[in-house]
């Protein structure tokens, strides 16, 4: 049995993945060291066994791409793979697991963690880290898991280390790029307490340049936009305008996400077309006041009467039946989980080249892919759409086609072959 008792010692005034993981002198499993019992083409020798898997995710509450994907995954898992959610925090996406018949338990992670950001660190949370880790292992050990996956940042750091405590193969599913010392100290936990990583792009992958490394793109749940409600009726819905092309930006609203570029770049639109612009959604994760600035920003660009601030819609199939086209304006977006739900529904797509997703679209040929951060160009793109209904609408079947691509049942098949790859 790996000892955990250290994790309260003095080890607590130096918190960091490898310190912890080498006072307490436990090592890989050999099963992960040899990469697993598959032959080529990724199926295992012999019969499955069953395995019990523990999801750990930092948010029981806000849901984002990261929750939205791992709830696809959950539900379409392999049936010789049981899982375990385990969450920080109880709330609305807990709730939602649990009706949806997973087991949940929830590891209480005191405020100073749930509450730190990508931008925002407290050194006082290191403090608690210790206490957490060793409840998080008795809880992988009370549980009998084979296999820890982790899913969100917060868990990684946690999961990575207390996996490793518990001598419990991890998986390290990586969706967010960081940089600086988010990083560094995240790629250490990563090498420190992991023995497989799967990365939702290849941008996301180079970010962190770790081996063993396998790119399995986001899933999506196809059936959901086979059939869309009425576009005159999604409108009306809406209170968008019947006569005029929609352009949108959907989803989190973040400064990271680009808002600012998009009503910037609108502005410039709007002096040659009759487009509407949407923004949809809300601040989750910090930002809270950030929709007031870009109302604010709207009406300084004289375009406050051309944008339509929706918010976050429970139903999305409203919002993709209502819209035209897409416009994903994210810095570095990791992947871009809107684009493939709207690309389900014949939306096409106008993002930046430094997008996860961009990678997909290029290879596609699909969609428009203009330079990061290149606002002229995205106005131009928007220009071009909007004047071009035959082109707009082979991008809207061709999107429909690609997005078949990311069916969720595919996804959950390869990424349980990673998980039994180290099992």
């Amino acid at each position: 049995m790996a000892r955990t008792d250290c994790i309260t010692g003095g080890v607590a005034k130096q918190i960091g993945a490898t310190a912890i993981v080498e006072a307490c002198e436990v090592k890989a499993p050999a099963s992960a060291a040899s990469g697993g019992r598959f032959a080529i083409g990724g199926e295992r020798i012999g019969a499955h066994r069953t395995i019990k898997v523990a999801f750990l995710d930092q948010t029981g509450n806000e849901v984002g791409g990261a929750e939205e994907s791992l709830a696809l995954l959950l539900t379409h898992l392999p049936p010789d793979i049981s899982p375990l959610v385990i969450l920080f925090e109880e709330g609305v996406f807990a709730k939602r697991l649990r009706n949806a018949g997973f087991a949940v338990e929830i590891l209480p992670i005191a405020g100073v963690i749930n509450n730190a950001t990508r931008n925002r660190f407290a050194l006082s949370s290191l403090r608690v880290v210790p206490g957490a880790l060793a409840t998080l292992v008795a809880l992988l050990r009370s549980h009998e898991v084979d296999v820890v996956h982790t899913n969100t940042v917060k868990a990684h750091f946690l999961g990575c280390i207390a996996a490793r405590l518990a001598r419990i193969p991890c998986v390290v599913h990586l969706r967010d790029i960081l940089g600086g010392v988010g990083r560094v100290a995240l790629r250490a936990s990563v090498v420190a307490g992991s023995n497989r990583r799967i990365a939702i792009s290849s941008v996301v992958a180079a970010c962190y340049g770790l081996s063993h490394t396998e790119v399995i793109a986001n899933p999506l749940d196809l059936a959901t936009y086979e059939v869309l409600p009425d576009r005159s009726w999604a409108r009306a819905r809406l209170s968008l305008p019947e006569d005029a092309p929609i352009f949108a930006i959907v989803g989190r609203v973040n400064r990271w996400k680009g808002h600012g570029k998009f009503l910037r770049s609108a502005a410039r639109a709007s002096l040659d077309t009759n487009i509407r612009f949407a923004v949809v959604g809300e601040p989750r994760f910090g930002d809270s006041g950030y929709v007031s600035e870009l109302q604010a920003m709207a009406k300084d660009l004289e375009i406050g009467d051309r944008v339509h601030f929706l918010p976050w819609q429970a139903e999305m199939k409203t919002v993709y039946a209502a819209i035209d086209v897409l416009v994903n304006c994210s810095e570095r977006e990791p992947f871009g989980r809107t684009v493939i739900e709207a690309a389900a529904a014949s939306i096409p797509t106008i993002c930046f080249d430094d997008a996860g997703v961009a990678e997909f679209m290029l290879r596609a040929g699909i969609g428009s892919v203009v330079p990061a951060g290149d606002e002229s160009a995205l106005a131009d793109a928007m220009i071009r759409l909007s004047r071009d209904e035959a082109a707009l609408s082979e991008s809207g079947k061709a999107a429909r086609s690609w997005a078949k691509e990311f069916d969720a049942a595919t996804h959950a098949r390869k990424v349980g072959n990673v998980l039994r790859g180290v099992a």
